[in-house]
């Protein structure tokens, strides 16, 4: 196990004190316990309700609650020892606690003596910055993962009578769920679905992902995006989707074993309305991945240092989530002209520089769904190959496109698309988008229950001929993002 393997090279490194971000304080504690029972040196457990006392010792060193007691019997225990400090983080601003922490780096630095302590977020005061080796406790891998889930299925089942009806692949599916979450949230997520019917089956998928949308919410930038409807309900676009088939099992274990690595992403440029975020929407719902959608506006802070902070908790998050389809939305509306900005003090240029970089070397699967209005908004380094897979460009829909999107909203709302002339209704929808197609359709559904009658061609007619859509009204900015991705982008229609 690598965290072992790391824990132990620390120890024999000699770094005295070792600051290890988590939220899994148990894990923390099995693997230190772990290192020194390998490495056959004692190990001392200390939180603020309880005192120091060895591990697996039922009585307590008398006195040593507080944190400078509990540190001064460090400093008089001789020898090698482990020593992990649960709450010392909340006393860091303390400057005797400071002081007695730099007094024992010498010493400990002398033998295999260590000081852990672990919190989810650790501020480190400046004259331990130097001192202090940090290290973080990644979540558990994909095969820790699979280990434990078996590990709870299996004693699941010794206590009750379990039905377990789920295939290989279908397991791999539900370990891919689990991604993402601690070791006390798989056991506790994973007992909870079995124990509601006494089985575990395909269906527990969402109900898992449903997990992970709360962990989202509390998380504050990203959101969590249901999707409905797959590329099926999503009209034209026929490169687009011929583009995504062949990458549809590119997240699956055989991919891996094949020789293929995940893709990284496309950016979707086009025309207001013709189905940009519905293609993302969709990508989710086809590949069975869950969906993410960061809008970059979200990232920016007031307070200095939060924008970082909030860019880099929304990547951390989606790699945990991963695999995923992650959507930017309207990517120009957050990064547009970034680079040569200096009215925000540099800002803008880190927050870019750290999103390129990850775009480039991300290595979890993450699959990037970015959308954008405004090409000429956007710097040119975000359009380099690396950073995505593939531009395309969504343009208005063609006549087939149009009667497609037709019946697609028609039936949506369960109406029946041969009842209606759609020849005629995709020729007086030239120049239309798919969205504004959708609105005539719903605008028309109103007029006719308002009216007692039932929906026809002749009042969506009516309502495509008292609209004027954006290939009139913006009629040069369609022209000259169509002259931009002439020979820059891939035709999505």
């Amino acid at each position: 196990m690598d965290v072992l393997k790391d824990l132990e090279l620390l120890v024999l490194s000699r770094y005295p004190i070792i600051a290890v971000e988590t939220y899994e304080e148990e894990r923390v504690e099995a693997a230190l316990q772990s290192v020194a029972a390998k490495l056959q040196i004692p190990f001392f457990v200390w939180t603020v309700t309880e005192g120091l006392r060895r591990h697996g010792a039922d009585s307590v060193i008398y006195g040593t609650q507080p944190p400078l007691a509990a540190l001064a019997n460090l400093a008089a225990f001789k020898g090698d020892g482990l020593y992990l400090f649960k709450d010392l983080h909340r006393y860091l601003g303390d400057a005797e606690v400071v002081r007695k922490l730099r007094d024992l780096t010498r010493p400990f630095g002398q033998a295999r003596r260590a000081l852990f302590f672990a919190a989810p977020r650790i501020e480190l005061p400046a004259e331990l910055e130097k001192l202090v080796a940090g290290f973080r406790l990644e979540l558990p891998t994909r095969e820790e993962l699979r280990q434990l889930a078996e590990r709870v299925v299996a004693e699941l089942s010794q206590q009750h009578r379990i039905k377990v009806e789920v295939t290989p692949a279908d397991f791999d599916r539900l370990i891919d769920a689990l991604k993402g979450l601690t070791v006390f949230e798989v056991e506790r997520s994973l007992t909870k679905v079995v124990l509601d019917d006494m089985a575990l089956t395909i269906r527990d998928l969402d109900r898992l992902l449903e997990i992970k949308r709360r962990l989202l919410e509390r998380q504050g930038v990203l959101e969590y995006v249901p999707t409905e409807d797959g590329l099926g309900a999503v009209g034209g676009l026929g490169h687009l989707k011929e583009w995504l088939a062949k990458r549809k099992r590119a997240f699956t274990p055989e991919a891996g074993r094949f020789g293929i690595a995940p893709p990284k992403g496309v950016l979707l440029l086009g025309v207001q309305g013709a189905g940009k975020s519905l293609a993302a929407r969709a990508v989710a719902r086809e590949w069975g991945l869950p969906l993410l959608r960061l809008e970059p506006v979200r990232l920016y802070d007031k307070y200095v240092g939060e924008s970082e902070k909030n860019l880099e908790q929304a990547l951390a998050m989606a790699e945990r989530m991963a695999p995923c389809v992650l959507m930017v939305d309207e990517i120009e509306k957050g990064f547009a002209a970034m680079g040569s900005s200096d009215s925000d003090a540099g800002l803008s240029r880190r927050i870019l520089g750290r999103l390129l970089g990850w775009l480039q070397d991300r290595a979890a699967p993450v699959f990037v769904v970015a959308t954008c209005n405004q090409i000429a908004d956007l710097p040119p380094e975000l359009m380099r190959k690396g950073r995505f897979d593939e531009i395309f460009f969504l343009d208005l829909p063609t006549p087939a496109e149009r009667r497609e999107i037709f019946a697609i909203h028609l039936r949506k709302r369960k109406r029946d698309p041969a009842a209606f002339d759609l020849d005629a209704l995709a020729a007086a929808a030239d120049g239309f988008s798919g969205a504004e197609i959708e609105a005539a359709v719903v605008a028309a559904l109103y007029t006719a229950f308002a009216a007692g009658s039932e929906l026809g061609t002749a009042l969506i007619l009516d309502e495509l001929r008292a609209t004027r859509p954006l290939s009139v009204t913006r009629a040069e900015d369609i022209t000259a993002l169509r002259d931009w991705a002439r020979d820059r982008a891939v035709p999505a229609n």
